[in-house]
């Protein structure tokens, strides 16, 4: 993970770094460019300049002292050479095309009107007959970038010598190397300093990267507690968040379907044993009914089937009431708002039969709270409720079972409590399983409680018993969460 970390490190301050430095020699070549673009105008401009004064001193000093005195008009061209160092060199030309002085060959005397000067041609030619300055640009390998042919207007117009001088562009081309050098090491120095401010900033990124990491590498093992201490205020800071709400979620999904796998081992071994139950039974009684009739005893054939029909009747109960916990949280109804006074009367009228063979009172105490639910599985909590407290009554001279209600520290909690035989302290959590019976004797199949347990859950509530133990009665107590407040509502208590 360490490395996992340090690689992403380096690729962000590469990549960080790598684009600063483009995007910087980019911007260094494009104004080294326009800077050179510029000094080369002003460096021919100026030698423009330079040309147009410099060449009536020329053409005068070569009048005066060519054919006397060559050695002294030739030291005067190279001083006057010397006060410029952008033009490299001159030449006077004629009219007629002939060089009659190249600086460039000082020691070469000129020739004679008979003797075989060089003689221009071309763009040349036509330059050095002009009686306007012309510029000739050359970009073949060795020629000079510019040539500026300046004519010598003598008096009354005559026009007899121009000079050319050839430009060079040394000085502009080593200003341009020295800038290039001075950008490269700019931009290299800009670069670290860039990598080094990526890495700070790198580190600042990976770090809650890495503990995110961490984070779901400690969940991905099974430490479902594991939470991230991140607050950067930014995106990573939300994520954390998630990253944590995630971890709670899954803390609970698991937690929830670890239970679900405990009580689906113990359905299992429940349903195979108690169904079988019915099962060894009516196998056994057709064996007994089978010898009886082959042996004509018709009273114990009649007392056979009864026992089988009894079986089957178990069978079927058992059945239908497994499927019915099967059905909860699968098949549901739209929530609404159900007073409970509202189902302690229903379940008083369904199970009317049960209370009168326990000779038992239902009280329903006033101001019982409204629920918010499936209608149908509340009414299906409070009949089980009172049913099973009226089957477990015992020997009670005054059986007496109220619903009620009183203050909770979630909202109000709610009742069905007995005046029956009590159950141990030991055994209260036991009642919940799925066809758990501490009685054998009392009719039943064990799921009732189971079904009001599962109902209960999947509304998102709690369930508990309640009762001091043996012959103390029992108080099975429930509490749901309140009807969510609709938007601009204020939340209910």
């Amino acid at each position: 993970m360490i490395g996992l970390r340090r690689s992403l490190r380096t690729r962000l301050v590469v990549v960080f770094g790598a684009t600063f430095v483009l995007m910087q020699l980019a911007n260094a070549a494009y104004l080294l460019q326009a800077s050179r673009s510029a000094t080369r105008t002003r460096l021919e401009s100026a030698a423009h300049q330079y040309a147009i004064i410099a060449t009536p001193v020329v053409a005068q000093s070569f009048d005066t002292y060519f054919s006397s005195g060559y050695f002294k008009f030739q030291q005067l061209v190279i001083d006057l050479l010397a006060r410029t160092e952008d033009v490299a060199s001159l030449q006077i030309c004629d009219v007629e095309g002939r060089v009659l002085f190249d600086s460039r060959r000082p020691e070469s005397a000129p020739a004679d009107s008979a003797g075989a000067a060089v003689t221009l041609t071309g763009e040349h030619l036509e330059a050095v007959r002009r009686v306007q300055p012309t510029e000739i640009r050359s970009a073949a390998p060795g020629a000079p970038p510019l040539e500026i042919v300046v004519p010598h207007l003598e008096d009354w117009g005559r026009h007899r010598l121009s000079v050319i001088y050839q430009v060079s562009h040394a000085r502009l081309e080593g200003q341009f190397r020295r800038s290039v050098r001075q950008a490269i090491e700019i931009v290299a120095i800009s670069g670290l300093l860039v990598s080094l401010v990526g890495l700070a900033l790198a580190a600042t990124l990976t770090r809650p990267l890495g503990a995110l990491t961490r984070g779901v590498q400690q969940v991905a093992r099974g430490h479902y507690d594991q939470r991230l201490q991140i607050r950067s205020g930014d995106e990573l800071q939300l994520v954390a968040e998630s990253f944590n709400d995630m971890a709670s979620r899954l803390k609970q999904t698991i937690g929830e379907m670890e239970r679900r796998n405990e009580e689906l081992e113990r359905f299992t071994y429940t349903v195979s044993h108690d169904l079988r139950t019915p099962l060894v039974t009516v196998s056994g009684f057709l064996g007994l009914l089978e010898k009886d009739l082959s042996e004509g005893r018709v009273e114990n054939a009649q007392q056979d089937l009864a026992r089988i029909r009894r079986a089957a009747d178990t069978m079927d109960r058992l059945l239908r009431e497994l499927l019915d916990l099967s059905r909860v949280g699968r098949v549901t109804n739209p929530p609404e708002d159900v007073t409970l006074q509202s189902l302690a009367e229903e379940a008083q009228q369904s199970v009317a039969g049960r209370l009168a063979a326990a000779r038992a009172e239902l009280q329903v105490e006033p101001e019982l709270p409204v629920l918010y639910g499936d209608r149908a599985r509340l009414q299906e909590v409070v009949r089980n409720l009172v049913d099973n407290a009226a089957k477990f009554m015992g020997d009670q001279p005054k059986p007496r079972i109220v619903i009620g209600a009183r203050p909770g520290p979630r909202g109000p909690i709610w009742f069905v409590r007995d005046n029956g035989i009590g159950i141990d302290p030991k055994h209260q959590q036991r009642v919940f399983g799925l066809f758990e019976r501490l009685d054998t004797s009392v009719e039943g199949t064990g799921v009732g409680l189971a079904l009001v347990k599962r109902i209960v859950e999947v509304h998102g509530g709690q369930v508990w018993l309640e009762s001091a133990g043996k012959g103390q009665g029992t108080s099975v107590c429930i509490s749901l969460p309140p009807r969510p407040a609709s938007p601009g509502e204020p939340h209910s208590s």
